[in-house]
């Protein structure tokens, strides 16, 4: 299946690519770890612009034309 994917921030720099091939079941963690970026670097996901917890992304299944935007820790004061 394809999973349509945006990252934000400095994450740009991390993961080029905007379309993910998973295989049918994958969940929020699956995809993430096929983009390569450190987890400890990821601040929030989102899927169809629902917010995935950490404590949710290993049983959020993702399904065929999901789009899923992976976002940068918030920092600042």
């Amino acid at each position: 299946m394809q999973i349509k994917v945006r990252v934000t921030g400095h994450l740009i720099d991390l993961c080029s690519v905007d379309e993910v091939e998973l295989p049918e079941g994958a969940s929020v963690s699956d995809a993430v770890v096929a983009l390569g970026i450190p987890l400890e670097q990821i601040g929030l996901v989102s899927v169809d612009g629902q917010a995935v917890s950490k404590a949710r992304r290993d049983s959020t299944s993702l399904t065929d034309g999901n789009e899923m935007v992976v976002m940068a820790p918030l920092t600042g004061g």
